[in-house]
């Protein structure tokens, strides 16, 4: 496994596939509080780091305020030290912009999650191709 830090943040990085394996599945109010209390920060202390207010922070580890815009939730990422897209609902809008982006993905997607069509060779070197 490589690790590397993000010279914009400082984050470290994991570049394997077993790191990709063990991203949380939690859905944002959990995993927000759950690695608040993992680093032993108060609301107050993520205040600081976030420049967000301290009871919205309450808010959203409760779940009484929705999900934060990607650029907030990068904010909370960083004074976390983890990487964006250990939120769900990151990885959820990013895969969704890229569906948005393609008709012919969005209908292969659809054809292949809901009406449990084969995979073709066609759209698995469509996946592939994302990954650069």
């Amino acid at each position: 496994m490589s690790d590397v830090r993000d010279r914009s943040t400082g984050v470290r990085r994991d570049l394997s596939e077993d790191a990709l394996r063990h991203l949380p599945y939690q859905r944002f109010p959990a995993a927000l509080k759950g690695l608040m209390q993992e680093r032993h920060l108060s609301y107050r202390q993520m205040a600081y780091k976030t420049r967000l207010s301290a009871g919205y922070l309450n808010h959203l580890t409760k779940g009484t305020r929705p999900v934060p815009a990607n650029p907030v939730i990068r904010t909370i990422a960083v004074a976390l030290r983890v990487q964006p897209d250990f939120f769900l609902e990151y990885r959820l809008r990013r895969v969704l912009s890229r569906v948005e982006d393609s008709t012919r993905l969005t209908d292969a997607l659809y054809g292949i999650l809901l009406l449990r069509m084969p995979v073709s060779d066609e759209v698995k070197r469509v996946l592939e191709s994302l990954d650069g």
